[in-house]
């Protein structure tokens, strides 16, 4: 699999519209009681969530489409309050921040600004529910929002749920994990004995903290890409290559997404698992 960083690739020709494929799929796994993840479908357009369940097609001109995976952690029903509250703020924050305003132009830069202030604002809304109520004390979520706009995709990341991109038949990671594990790989620092039970401590999470650091990845799209996001309870017993695999098939967006979930819990299902899967064509006329 590539390294981390940005698709370059031929940008559509002028005046290609493109359209998103898009189907999302969530399972509590074989070892949690109960599902702390949760899923957002946009269609920025319209107005409206999408179930995704099955295939949905979204316009990606104007306002495009968002997607949001959220894996939320703390006890009881903390996480899941956690997940849940940041899908929800942090789409009503987005729509308010990147709302265009009268006779003006939206820019990259707006839209960037949308992303990470949304995110900032949600945060803060989950961290003050969490210091004021004893029994969420210590709640958060990873965080891993898409823009997909025209040809252009802005992801904004919290924690270690993923992005990728198939393109060409190879596999990019969009998205850097914010745990302590990578950190020490990146920095060649890895201690002898690496075990799992600090391996995938998160370095931030959404509500853990009064402010967190957004990480914003942008990628331009074409033609036949294929997005992938995803929480690690598909990522960590999902390996690259069936991950990579179940991308180039040939199936409908949401037969891919339910074979992804199955391939996690066939792997032994450890934690939630969560997949919106997202192909990128050239708009019917």
């Amino acid at each position: 699999m590539a390294a981390h960083g940005a698709a370059t690739g031929a940008a559509p020709s002028a005046g290609m519209m493109l359209e998103a494929h898009v189907a999302a799929e969530t399972d509590k796994g074989r070892k949690r009681g109960n599902n702390e993840d949760r899923l957002l479908v946009f269609d920025l357009k319209r107005q409206r969530e999408l179930s995704a369940v099955k295939t949905e097609v979204v316009s990606l001109r104007p306002r495009g489409v968002l997607l949001v995976v959220a894996d939320g952690m703390g006890g009881m029903s903390a996480g899941e309050t956690a997940s849940q509250m940041t899908v929800e703020n942090f789409l009503t924050s987005y729509l308010d921040r990147s709302e265009p305003p009268p006779s003006a132009v939206v820019t990259d830069e707006d839209r960037r600004n949308a992303l990470t202030e949304a995110v900032r604002d949600t945060n803060a809304l989950v961290y003050a529910r969490a210091s004021a109520e004893k029994g969420l004390k210590g709640m958060g979520t990873t965080l891993t929002a898409a823009v997909i706009e025209g040809d252009h995709m802005f992801v904004a990341q919290v924690g270690d749920s993923r992005a990728y991109l198939l393109r060409d038949g190879e596999l990019k990671q969009l998205t850097r994990d914010q745990t302590l594990l990578a950190s020490l790989a990146e920095k060649g620092a890895l201690p002898q004995g690496s075990n799992a039970q600090w391996k995938n401590m998160l370095l931030q999470a959404v509500g853990a903290q009064a402010d967190v650091q957004v990480a914003l990845t942008e990628t331009s799209l074409q033609p036949g890409d294929r997005l992938m996001l995803c929480s690690d309870g598909l990522h960590g017993p999902v390996n690259n290559d069936e991950i990579l695999e179940a991308m180039r098939s040939d199936a409908r967006p949401e037969e891919r997404a339910k074979a992804l979930v199955a391939r996690a819990n066939e792997n032994g299902g450890p934690d939630n698992i969560s997949v919106v899967v997202c192909d990128v064509f050239e708009a019917r006329p």
